[in-house]
């Protein structure tokens, strides 16, 4: 399939998501869709899907002018498209998801084995661990992006779309992801991959497509652009942010712990999880998802059940056994970015004023001036760079990345003692991630504690002070980061190895 993008432009409001773009698609290639949050990358994608209709400009496939007025129609000429923000129905099971989306399969083959066998090949060669049995709603967000992407493959697509494949994956997953989109393309597939990580590029991609501010800047042969080329093409003038620095905690000094607490909901549990952080301290949580992060994150700010134990933030309670959870709103100590911000990060029917005033709004006596509050949303606004830019816009209406710098906007701006940062980086490009990161450590060098789950082993080994390592709800250890190194980590992150 060869399929050409002619002058595509798409305005919402007055902001130009797409400007005359041009874009080539060929058969059997792998294009990396690269550029900032916000430059136009999932838009003009979602074009292409029909998602949205173009102001102007028109689609070519194999030479033939076609109208994409809906993802159907896009299926049916063999586009598929795997969202950041998944499309699975929390209350089936992993089968019954792709059953659904499975094309020709009336309800009478449903139970029969060899429809069953064909609709979970795709799902045992990307993760043979997730069970088909399973709730969708016990998946972890790195498994949910796997089932997503086997539902696209079910589909005999011949062109796949990735919008930001591999930001919840493993090192291990990662690897297995990129050999199959290579496999696609050299099956005669195409495929986009819309990311912001290099490895993506230089592990699979033919070709770069750059844009900028709803432009197309730059395209050109994956081999032919350095990281630092391309890192200006994408930024323009903006200055790309230096890595930031991370200082010493302060010793023999407690001011969180996590006193042997246990806790399971229906994804995952965690057993006799303990950990002393000292002011200032940076730990990093290793694990392959589903092995009880998000239980872990939640339960230390105070939002889960304790089954045992408890957890002591500047030595006041946060949370212990039977004490019902509570709203992280009303405890300005603890600044938590969760796991997925839409599902439980922001009221996506509300303007980002109001998204960004949850923390102040709680308790008042009475409702603030919105001038007042609008302004102060502005400033978060421009300085986390959360497009687009105006207050007044609601949650639902921003991108992925762009939802991850608003949570992210709000639980940092405060002066918390306690940082719980879950994948704070998913989906964020260069200047975005670093600006976060900037964030966090200033607030660990005033002598707060940041507990920082993530699957970005390089930035965990970079920057924090001490990792500790979740296999199966449990710590199998806890490193130096200055002394730790990838493949320790990676077999204790399986379990196949402790430490004291």
């Amino acid at each position: 399939m060869h399929i050409e993008l002619r002058g595509i432009s798409k305005h919402f409001g007055e902001v130009a998501a797409n400007a005359d773009v041009n874009l080539e698609i060929k058969a059997g290639e792998v294009l990396a869709l690269l550029g900032e949050n916000g430059a136009g990358k999932s838009t003009l994608m979602k074009i292409l899907y029909g998602f949205y209709q173009g102001d102007s400009g028109e689609i070519v496939i194999d030479g033939t002018t076609v109208e994409i007025d809906t993802p159907r129609t896009a299926m049916a000429l063999g586009i598929g498209m795997v969202f950041q923000q998944f499309n699975l129905i929390p209350a089936l099971s992993v089968a019954e998801n792709l059953m659904l989306a499975y094309p020709k399969s009336p309800w009478w083959q449903s139970r029969h084995r060899p429809v069953w066998s064909t609709v979970l090949e795709n799902l045992t060669k990307l993760a043979r661990d997730i069970d088909p049995s399973k709730l969708v709603r016990h998946l972890a967000i790195g498994e949910q992006q796997l089932v997503e992407l086997a539902k696209v493959l079910n589909l005999n697509a011949q062109l796949v779309i990735l919008d930001e494949p591999t930001a919840v994956l493993t090192p291990q997953e990662s690897e297995r992801l990129w050999a199959l989109v290579r496999q696609l393309a050299d099956s005669g597939r195409s495929v986009v991959l819309i990311t912001h990580k290099f490895e993506d590029v230089e592990a699979c991609a033919d070709r770069v497509a750059i844009m900028r501010a709803g432009r197309l800047v730059e395209v050109a042969d994956a081999r032919g652009k350095t990281i630092d080329e391309m890192v200006t093409l994408m930024m323009g003038q903006h200055q790309v942010a230096a890595n930031p620095s991370v200082k010493s905690p302060q010793k023999d000094i407690q001011k969180l712990w996590i006193k042997s607490i246990s806790a399971k909901d229906r994804r995952a549990a965690i057993v006799d999880i303990e950990l002393q952080l000292a002011p200032g301290e940076i730990l990093g949580i290793a694990g392959v998802a589903g092995n009880g992060q998000r239980l872990l994150a939640d339960a230390v700010a105070g939002l889960a059940v304790l089954d045992n134990g408890e957890v002591i933030l500047d030595g006041e309670v946060v949370s212990r056994l039977g004490r019902q959870p509570v709203n992280p709103n009303r405890n300005s100590k603890i600044g938590y970015i969760p796991e997925q911000p839409l599902e439980n990060g922001v009221a996506s029917d509300l303007d980002l004023t109001t998204n960004l005033s949850l923390h102040r709004l709680v308790g008042m006596p009475f409702f603030p001036k919105k001038q007042t509050e609008q302004a102060q949303a502005q400033k978060l606004i421009d300085e986390f760079n959360v497009r687009p830019s105006d207050p007044t816009k609601l949650a639902q209406d921003l991108s992925g990345g762009n939802l991850q710098k608003l949570v992210s906007a709000r639980e940092l701006s405060g002066m918390p003692s306690l940082v719980v940062a879950c994948y704070p980086s998913m989906g964020l490009d260069i200047l975005s991630t670093r600006a976060i990161y900037e964030q966090m450590f200033k607030h660990a060098e005033r002598g707060a504690c940041i507990l920082w789950i993530s699957e970005d082993l390089d930035d965990l080994l970079q920057y924090a002070h001490r990792i500790a390592v979740l296999s199966h709800g449990k710590i199998t250890g806890i490193l130096p980061a200055a002394s730790a190194d990838r493949q320790t980590i990676g077999l204790l992150m399986t379990g196949a190895r402790k430490t004291a």
